[in-house]
Protein backbone atom coordinates (compact mmCIF):
# COMPACT_ATOMS: atom_id res chain seq x y z
CA UNK A 1 0.00 0.00 0.00
CA UNK A 2 1.31 3.50 -1.04
CA UNK A 3 1.22 5.86 1.69
CA UNK A 4 -0.37 8.85 -0.58
CA UNK A 5 -2.86 7.05 -2.07
CA UNK A 6 -6.11 8.62 -1.79
CA UNK A 7 -8.68 7.78 0.33
CA UNK A 8 -11.82 6.81 -0.19
CA UNK A 9 -15.21 9.38 -0.95
CA UNK A 10 -17.02 9.60 2.14
CA UNK A 11 -20.46 6.79 2.52
CA UNK A 12 -23.35 8.41 0.90
CA UNK A 13 -25.40 10.05 3.77
CA UNK A 14 -28.59 8.85 2.64
CA UNK A 15 -27.99 5.16 3.16
CA UNK A 16 -28.72 3.86 6.35
CA UNK A 17 -25.55 1.23 5.96
CA UNK A 18 -26.06 -0.35 9.32
CA UNK A 19 -29.57 -1.54 8.65
CA UNK A 20 -29.09 -2.81 4.95
CA UNK A 21 -29.88 -6.28 4.87
CA UNK A 22 -27.90 -8.62 2.61
CA UNK A 23 -29.10 -8.48 -0.72
CA UNK A 24 -29.19 -6.40 -3.68
CA UNK A 25 -29.55 -2.66 -2.09
CA UNK A 26 -30.19 0.45 -3.67
CA UNK A 27 -29.23 -0.55 -7.73
CA UNK A 28 -30.16 2.89 -8.42
CA UNK A 29 -26.67 4.00 -7.10
CA UNK A 30 -24.65 1.65 -8.38
CA UNK A 31 -22.36 1.25 -11.64
CA UNK A 32 -21.07 -1.97 -13.36
CA UNK A 33 -18.72 -2.91 -15.39
CA UNK A 34 -19.80 -4.89 -18.71
CA UNK A 35 -17.56 -6.49 -21.47
CA UNK A 36 -17.48 -8.21 -24.12
CA UNK A 37 -15.10 -10.74 -26.41
CA UNK A 38 -15.14 -13.26 -28.99
CA UNK A 39 -12.03 -15.49 -28.07
CA UNK A 40 -9.89 -13.77 -25.27
CA UNK A 41 -9.32 -10.75 -23.51
CA UNK A 42 -5.97 -9.76 -24.20
CA UNK A 43 -7.25 -6.44 -25.87
CA UNK A 44 -9.23 -4.88 -23.08
CA UNK A 45 -6.35 -4.02 -20.59
CA UNK A 46 -2.77 -3.12 -21.05
CA UNK A 47 -1.14 -3.30 -17.47
CA UNK A 48 2.30 -1.53 -18.97
CA UNK A 49 -0.08 1.79 -20.06
CA UNK A 50 -2.75 1.16 -17.44
CA UNK A 51 -5.00 1.59 -20.54
CA UNK A 52 -7.77 -0.72 -22.76
CA UNK A 53 -11.41 -1.01 -23.34
CA UNK A 54 -11.71 -1.80 -19.82
CA UNK A 55 -11.86 1.96 -19.05
CA UNK A 56 -14.74 3.19 -20.29
CA UNK A 57 -17.04 -0.28 -19.81
CA UNK A 58 -18.88 1.50 -16.62
CA UNK A 59 -22.60 1.75 -17.36
CA UNK A 60 -25.46 2.77 -14.68
CA UNK A 61 -26.91 -0.40 -12.93
CA UNK A 62 -29.93 0.22 -14.89
CA UNK A 63 -28.77 -0.12 -18.04
CA UNK A 64 -28.68 -3.27 -18.97
CA UNK A 65 -27.08 -3.67 -22.11
CA UNK A 66 -25.86 -7.81 -22.67
CA UNK A 67 -28.53 -8.18 -25.12
CA UNK A 68 -30.11 -11.42 -23.90
CA UNK A 69 -31.65 -13.72 -26.30
CA UNK A 70 -33.16 -16.85 -25.75
CA UNK A 71 -30.56 -19.11 -27.54
CA UNK A 72 -27.52 -17.40 -24.71
CA UNK A 73 -25.35 -20.16 -23.82
CA UNK A 74 -25.83 -19.53 -20.26
CA UNK A 75 -28.91 -19.66 -20.64
CA UNK A 76 -29.45 -22.74 -22.15
CA UNK A 77 -26.26 -24.49 -20.60
CA UNK A 78 -25.19 -23.02 -17.79
CA UNK A 79 -21.97 -21.56 -18.78
CA UNK A 80 -21.40 -19.17 -15.99
CA UNK A 81 -19.04 -18.44 -13.29
CA UNK A 82 -18.86 -15.66 -10.44
CA UNK A 83 -17.19 -14.85 -7.44
CA UNK A 84 -17.95 -12.77 -4.28
CA UNK A 85 -15.32 -10.60 -2.63
CA UNK A 86 -15.95 -7.95 -0.14
CA UNK A 87 -15.00 -4.20 0.08
CA UNK A 88 -14.28 -2.60 3.32
CA UNK A 89 -13.12 0.54 5.25
CA UNK A 90 -10.32 -0.13 7.58
CA UNK A 91 -9.55 1.24 11.48
CA UNK A 92 -7.19 3.69 9.64
CA UNK A 93 -10.03 5.06 6.89
CA UNK A 94 -8.83 3.64 3.64
CA UNK A 95 -10.44 1.24 1.52
CA UNK A 96 -9.32 -3.07 1.19
CA UNK A 97 -10.17 -5.45 -0.61
CA UNK A 98 -9.94 -9.21 0.85
CA UNK A 99 -7.79 -11.43 -0.54
CA UNK A 100 -8.29 -10.77 -4.57
CA UNK A 101 -5.32 -13.39 -5.36
CA UNK A 102 -7.59 -16.37 -3.74
CA UNK A 103 -10.54 -14.88 -5.74
CA UNK A 104 -8.79 -14.81 -8.98
CA UNK A 105 -7.36 -18.31 -8.62
CA UNK A 106 -10.50 -19.80 -8.13
CA UNK A 107 -12.12 -17.72 -10.99
CA UNK A 108 -9.80 -19.24 -13.68
CA UNK A 109 -10.41 -22.42 -12.45
CA UNK A 110 -13.99 -22.18 -12.98
CA UNK A 111 -13.49 -20.40 -16.52
CA UNK A 112 -11.59 -23.16 -17.31
CA UNK A 113 -13.92 -25.86 -16.07
CA UNK A 114 -16.49 -23.92 -18.11
CA UNK A 115 -14.89 -23.74 -21.05
CA UNK A 116 -14.60 -19.85 -20.73
CA UNK A 117 -11.71 -18.04 -21.40
CA UNK A 118 -10.10 -17.19 -18.75
CA UNK A 119 -8.98 -13.38 -18.09
CA UNK A 120 -5.13 -12.19 -16.77
CA UNK A 121 -4.83 -10.87 -13.33
CA UNK A 122 -3.82 -7.76 -14.48
CA UNK A 123 -7.27 -7.33 -16.11
CA UNK A 124 -9.51 -9.11 -12.97
CA UNK A 125 -7.42 -6.67 -10.94
CA UNK A 126 -8.45 -3.83 -12.81
CA UNK A 127 -12.13 -4.14 -13.07
CA UNK A 128 -11.94 -4.49 -9.32
CA UNK A 129 -10.28 -1.50 -8.96
CA UNK A 130 -12.54 0.46 -11.52
CA UNK A 131 -16.03 -0.30 -9.99
CA UNK A 132 -14.74 0.38 -6.63
CA UNK A 133 -13.72 3.91 -7.48
CA UNK A 134 -16.52 4.46 -9.23
CA UNK A 135 -19.35 3.26 -6.38
CA UNK A 136 -16.55 4.84 -3.83
CA UNK A 137 -19.50 6.43 -1.85
CA UNK A 138 -21.30 2.95 -1.60
CA UNK A 139 -18.52 1.34 0.30
CA UNK A 140 -19.76 1.75 4.48
CA UNK A 141 -18.51 3.54 7.01
CA UNK A 142 -15.58 1.38 9.16
CA UNK A 143 -17.83 -1.16 11.50
CA UNK A 144 -18.69 -5.11 11.70
CA UNK A 145 -20.19 -6.67 9.05
CA UNK A 146 -20.59 -3.98 7.02
CA UNK A 147 -19.11 -3.72 3.34
CA UNK A 148 -19.13 -3.38 0.12
CA UNK A 149 -19.71 -7.17 -2.01
CA UNK A 150 -18.33 -7.24 -5.53
CA UNK A 151 -19.32 -9.84 -7.84
CA UNK A 152 -17.46 -10.54 -11.19
CA UNK A 153 -19.62 -12.96 -13.51
CA UNK A 154 -17.60 -14.69 -16.50
CA UNK A 155 -20.66 -16.28 -18.86
CA UNK A 156 -21.33 -17.24 -22.39
CA UNK A 157 -23.23 -14.65 -24.33
CA UNK A 158 -23.64 -15.71 -27.55
CA UNK A 159 -25.70 -17.73 -29.83
CA UNK A 160 -26.21 -21.15 -30.14
CA UNK A 161 -28.37 -24.49 -30.71
CA UNK A 162 -25.63 -27.25 -30.46
CA UNK A 163 -23.86 -28.02 -26.94
CA UNK A 164 -20.59 -26.28 -27.75
CA UNK A 165 -18.17 -23.87 -26.01
CA UNK A 166 -19.65 -20.18 -26.52
CA UNK A 167 -18.57 -18.04 -29.66
CA UNK A 168 -18.72 -14.80 -27.33
CA UNK A 169 -18.27 -13.90 -23.84
CA UNK A 170 -19.71 -11.94 -21.35
CA UNK A 171 -17.34 -10.28 -18.06
CA UNK A 172 -19.53 -8.98 -15.88
CA UNK A 173 -18.80 -6.88 -12.14
CA UNK A 174 -21.35 -5.55 -10.06
CA UNK A 175 -21.25 -4.68 -6.29
CA UNK A 176 -23.69 -3.65 -3.41
CA UNK A 177 -23.11 -2.60 0.05
CA UNK A 178 -24.90 -4.97 2.07
CA UNK A 179 -24.60 -5.90 5.86
CA UNK A 180 -24.26 -9.27 7.82
CA UNK A 181 -25.57 -12.43 6.21
CA UNK A 182 -27.04 -13.47 9.48
CA UNK A 183 -27.72 -9.71 10.64
CA UNK A 184 -30.24 -9.52 13.51
CA UNK A 185 -29.76 -13.36 14.77
CA UNK A 186 -29.10 -13.58 17.95
CA UNK A 187 -28.63 -17.42 18.40
CA UNK A 188 -26.47 -19.82 16.19
CA UNK A 189 -27.98 -21.37 13.30
CA UNK A 190 -29.77 -24.75 13.58
CA UNK A 191 -28.56 -26.79 10.53
CA UNK A 192 -31.04 -29.54 8.68
CA UNK A 193 -28.60 -32.42 8.07
CA UNK A 194 -29.76 -33.21 4.25
CA UNK A 195 -29.80 -36.92 3.46
CA UNK A 196 -32.01 -37.05 0.13
CA UNK A 197 -30.74 -34.43 -1.53
CA UNK A 198 -27.04 -34.07 -2.96
CA UNK A 199 -25.40 -30.56 -3.10
CA UNK A 200 -22.73 -31.91 -4.76
CA UNK A 201 -20.72 -35.45 -6.47
CA UNK A 202 -17.60 -36.58 -7.22
CA UNK A 203 -16.20 -35.67 -10.25
CA UNK A 204 -19.29 -33.01 -10.59
CA UNK A 205 -18.88 -29.28 -9.88
CA UNK A 206 -19.24 -29.02 -6.29
CA UNK A 207 -15.54 -27.15 -5.79
CA UNK A 208 -16.16 -24.70 -8.96
CA UNK A 209 -18.37 -21.59 -7.76
CA UNK A 210 -21.07 -21.62 -10.55
CA UNK A 211 -24.73 -20.76 -10.90
CA UNK A 212 -25.53 -24.49 -10.98
CA UNK A 213 -24.01 -25.14 -8.40
CA UNK A 214 -26.39 -23.18 -6.15
CA UNK A 215 -29.31 -24.06 -8.19
CA UNK A 216 -29.94 -27.63 -6.59
CA UNK A 217 -29.78 -26.18 -3.14
CA UNK A 218 -32.69 -24.13 -3.32
CA UNK A 219 -35.70 -26.79 -3.24
CA UNK A 220 -33.44 -28.94 -0.36
CA UNK A 221 -33.20 -25.43 1.52
CA UNK A 222 -37.14 -24.22 1.25
CA UNK A 223 -37.53 -27.30 2.51
CA UNK A 224 -35.83 -27.08 4.91
CA UNK A 225 -36.81 -23.66 6.44
CA UNK A 226 -40.21 -24.87 6.30
CA UNK A 227 -39.67 -27.41 9.13
CA UNK A 228 -38.03 -24.19 11.14
CA UNK A 229 -34.01 -24.52 10.09
CA UNK A 230 -31.88 -21.91 8.67
CA UNK A 231 -29.96 -24.09 6.22
CA UNK A 232 -28.70 -27.53 5.04
CA UNK A 233 -25.71 -29.23 6.26
CA UNK A 234 -24.62 -31.74 3.52
CA UNK A 235 -23.10 -34.99 3.58
CA UNK A 236 -21.27 -37.55 0.64
CA UNK A 237 -24.57 -39.27 -0.53
CA UNK A 238 -22.17 -42.11 -1.56
CA UNK A 239 -20.82 -42.86 1.62
CA UNK A 240 -24.62 -42.91 3.43
CA UNK A 241 -25.50 -45.95 3.68
CA UNK A 242 -29.19 -46.25 5.81
CA UNK A 243 -29.19 -47.15 9.41
CA UNK A 244 -25.79 -46.07 9.52
CA UNK A 245 -26.01 -42.27 8.75
CA UNK A 246 -22.66 -41.44 11.13
CA UNK A 247 -20.11 -42.88 8.89
CA UNK A 248 -21.53 -40.34 5.84
CA UNK A 249 -18.84 -37.99 5.05
CA UNK A 250 -19.93 -34.22 5.78
CA UNK A 251 -19.15 -31.36 2.83
CA UNK A 252 -20.76 -28.66 3.59
CA UNK A 253 -23.78 -25.94 3.68
CA UNK A 254 -25.41 -24.37 0.95
CA UNK A 255 -23.35 -21.71 0.70
CA UNK A 256 -20.96 -21.96 3.20
CA UNK A 257 -18.01 -24.07 4.89
CA UNK A 258 -18.05 -25.74 8.39
CA UNK A 259 -15.88 -26.62 10.52
CA UNK A 260 -15.44 -28.39 13.97
CA UNK A 261 -13.81 -27.47 17.39
CA UNK A 262 -12.95 -30.78 18.95
CA UNK A 263 -12.23 -29.34 22.29
CA UNK A 264 -11.09 -32.79 23.68
CA UNK A 265 -8.05 -33.45 21.34
CA UNK A 266 -7.26 -29.68 20.86
CA UNK A 267 -8.21 -30.22 16.92
CA UNK A 268 -10.17 -27.17 15.00
CA UNK A 269 -10.76 -29.08 11.63
CA UNK A 270 -12.59 -28.64 8.25
CA UNK A 271 -13.99 -31.29 5.32
CA UNK A 272 -10.92 -31.71 3.12
CA UNK A 273 -11.02 -30.41 -0.39
CA UNK A 274 -9.57 -33.14 -1.84
CA UNK A 275 -12.75 -35.11 -2.79
CA UNK A 276 -13.70 -32.08 -5.59
CA UNK A 277 -17.31 -31.36 -3.61
CA UNK A 278 -16.46 -28.74 -1.43
CA UNK A 279 -15.87 -25.17 -2.71
CA UNK A 280 -12.56 -23.99 -1.47
CA UNK A 281 -13.86 -21.02 0.10
CA UNK A 282 -11.52 -17.69 0.55
CA UNK A 283 -12.59 -17.73 4.87
CA UNK A 284 -12.31 -20.91 5.01
CA UNK A 285 -8.68 -20.56 3.73
CA UNK A 286 -8.33 -17.68 5.88
CA UNK A 287 -9.12 -19.13 9.28
CA UNK A 288 -7.06 -21.77 8.42
CA UNK A 289 -4.04 -19.49 8.10
CA UNK A 290 -5.11 -17.94 11.37
CA UNK A 291 -5.67 -20.69 13.09
CA UNK A 292 -2.43 -22.05 12.32
CA UNK A 293 -0.68 -18.97 13.03
CA UNK A 294 -2.20 -17.78 16.11
CA UNK A 295 -2.80 -21.14 17.69
CA UNK A 296 -0.48 -20.55 20.77
CA UNK A 297 -3.17 -17.56 21.02
CA UNK A 298 -6.47 -19.81 21.07
CA UNK A 299 -5.25 -22.16 22.90
CA UNK A 300 -6.28 -21.15 26.49
CA UNK A 301 -9.30 -21.16 24.77
CA UNK A 302 -9.58 -24.59 23.62
CA UNK A 303 -9.73 -24.98 27.52
CA UNK A 304 -12.61 -23.35 28.85
CA UNK A 305 -15.42 -25.16 30.46
CA UNK A 306 -18.93 -26.12 29.96
CA UNK A 307 -21.31 -27.02 32.18
CA UNK A 308 -18.73 -27.05 35.12
CA UNK A 309 -16.46 -29.59 33.11
CA UNK A 310 -13.49 -29.13 31.53
CA UNK A 311 -13.38 -29.77 27.81
CA UNK A 312 -10.01 -29.91 26.84
CA UNK A 313 -7.68 -32.69 27.05
CA UNK A 314 -3.87 -33.01 27.29
CA UNK A 315 -2.34 -31.81 24.58
CA UNK A 316 0.11 -28.88 24.57
CA UNK A 317 -0.80 -26.97 20.88
CA UNK A 318 -4.05 -26.69 19.09
CA UNK A 319 -3.78 -28.76 15.77
CA UNK A 320 -5.27 -27.29 12.79
CA UNK A 321 -6.77 -30.42 9.87
CA UNK A 322 -8.51 -30.33 6.58
CA UNK A 323 -9.46 -33.84 6.44
CA UNK A 324 -12.35 -36.26 5.83
CA UNK A 325 -15.43 -35.68 8.91
CA UNK A 326 -18.20 -38.03 9.78
CA UNK A 327 -21.61 -37.35 11.04
CA UNK A 328 -20.45 -38.77 14.43
CA UNK A 329 -17.79 -36.40 14.41
CA UNK A 330 -20.06 -33.90 15.37
CA UNK A 331 -20.82 -35.97 18.44
CA UNK A 332 -17.61 -34.88 19.86
CA UNK A 333 -17.49 -31.17 18.74
CA UNK A 334 -17.65 -28.51 21.83
CA UNK A 335 -18.19 -25.26 18.95
CA UNK A 336 -19.62 -25.79 15.11
CA UNK A 337 -19.14 -22.65 13.08
CA UNK A 338 -19.32 -21.77 9.11
CA UNK A 339 -17.57 -19.62 7.01
CA UNK A 340 -18.55 -17.46 4.34
CA UNK A 341 -17.32 -13.75 2.79
CA UNK A 342 -21.29 -12.44 3.71
CA UNK A 343 -21.37 -14.61 7.20
CA UNK A 344 -17.77 -14.37 8.12
CA UNK A 345 -17.87 -17.01 10.89
CA UNK A 346 -20.91 -17.92 12.52
CA UNK A 347 -21.70 -20.50 15.53
CA UNK A 348 -23.99 -23.43 15.01
CA UNK A 349 -26.41 -24.18 17.90
CA UNK A 350 -27.95 -27.40 16.23
CA UNK A 351 -27.78 -29.64 14.08
CA UNK A 352 -30.05 -33.04 12.64
CA UNK A 353 -32.64 -34.46 10.91
CA UNK A 354 -36.44 -34.32 10.81
CA UNK A 355 -37.96 -37.69 11.62
CA UNK A 356 -41.53 -36.40 11.88
CA UNK A 357 -41.94 -33.88 8.82
CA UNK A 358 -39.54 -35.32 6.66
CA UNK A 359 -39.16 -39.26 7.33
CA UNK A 360 -35.43 -39.23 7.73
CA UNK A 361 -33.15 -41.09 9.85
CA UNK A 362 -33.28 -39.87 13.49
CA UNK A 363 -29.96 -37.96 14.03
CA UNK A 364 -29.69 -34.67 16.77
CA UNK A 365 -27.10 -33.02 18.52
CA UNK A 366 -26.90 -29.85 20.62
CA UNK A 367 -23.79 -27.83 20.07
CA UNK A 368 -22.03 -26.66 23.18
CA UNK A 369 -22.33 -22.46 23.04
CA UNK A 370 -24.12 -22.36 20.05
CA UNK A 371 -26.70 -20.57 21.66
CA UNK A 372 -25.60 -17.06 21.28
CA UNK A 373 -23.57 -14.91 19.02
CA UNK A 374 -20.85 -14.86 18.52
CA UNK A 375 -20.58 -18.12 19.66
CA UNK A 376 -18.09 -20.09 21.86
CA UNK A 377 -14.65 -19.38 23.04
CA UNK A 378 -12.61 -20.35 20.03
CA UNK A 379 -15.52 -19.26 17.51
CA UNK A 380 -15.24 -16.03 19.04
CA UNK A 381 -11.81 -15.26 19.29
CA UNK A 382 -11.70 -16.63 15.77
CA UNK A 383 -13.63 -14.50 14.51
CA UNK A 384 -11.98 -11.05 16.68
CA UNK A 385 -8.60 -12.25 15.03
CA UNK A 386 -9.86 -12.13 11.28
CA UNK A 387 -11.87 -8.55 11.74
CA UNK A 388 -8.80 -7.28 13.66
CA UNK A 389 -6.72 -8.83 10.50
CA UNK A 390 -9.28 -7.31 8.12
CA UNK A 391 -9.00 -3.71 9.69
CA UNK A 392 -5.19 -3.31 9.95
CA UNK A 393 -5.77 -3.92 14.10
CA UNK A 394 -3.52 -6.98 13.52
CA UNK A 395 -0.47 -7.84 10.98
CA UNK A 396 -0.72 -11.57 9.31
CA UNK A 397 3.14 -12.22 10.19
CA UNK A 398 3.53 -15.51 7.46
CA UNK A 399 3.70 -15.32 4.17
CA UNK A 400 0.11 -16.35 3.24
CA UNK A 401 -0.64 -12.72 4.88
CA UNK A 402 0.84 -11.28 1.65
CA UNK A 403 -1.97 -9.61 -0.67
CA UNK A 404 -4.30 -9.62 2.17
CA UNK A 405 -5.40 -6.52 1.88
CA UNK A 406 -4.66 -4.46 -1.20
CA UNK A 407 -6.02 -0.78 -1.45
CA UNK A 408 -8.27 -0.05 -4.62
CA UNK A 409 -7.72 3.41 -4.72
CA UNK A 410 -3.70 3.27 -5.03
CA UNK A 411 -2.43 3.34 -8.60
CA UNK A 412 -3.11 0.31 -10.76
CA UNK A 413 1.05 -1.00 -10.28
CA UNK A 414 0.54 -0.94 -6.88
CA UNK A 415 -2.73 -2.22 -6.27
CA UNK A 416 -1.66 -5.27 -8.60
CA UNK A 417 2.05 -5.91 -6.45
CA UNK A 418 -0.30 -5.25 -3.05
CA UNK A 419 -2.76 -7.79 -4.31
CA UNK A 420 0.22 -10.60 -5.61
CA UNK A 421 2.03 -10.18 -2.06
CA UNK A 422 4.91 -8.18 -4.00
CA UNK A 423 6.71 -6.25 -1.39
CA UNK A 424 6.42 -2.03 -2.34
CA UNK A 425 9.93 -0.93 -3.65
CA UNK A 426 11.58 1.65 -1.57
Amino acid sequence: MSSTSPLPPPPNDAIDFEDLPWNLNHPEAHSYLDLRTGTNWDKMYDSKSDSGVVANSLVPYSSISLGVFPAMTSLNYGTTVWEGLKCFRTSTGRAAIFRPLKNFERFVNGCERMCLPKPSIELFLKTLQLVVQKNGTLIPPFGNGMKLYIRPIMMGSGQQLGLYPSSEFSYVTYVSPTGNYFKGKTTGLKLHLETKYSRAAKGGMGSTKCSGNYAPTLLPLQRAKSCGFHDNLYIEMDTYVSGNLESAVLQELSAANVFLVLGKTGEIVTPSLSRGTVLPGVTRDSVLVLAREYGKELLPFMAKSFNGEKIAGDYSEVTVSERDITVGDLRHATEVFITGTAAEIVPIMSIGTDVKSLGEEAFHVEVPFGETMPGGPVTSKLLEILREVMYEKRVVSTESGDGWLPDPFSNAEEFRRSALGIKRKK
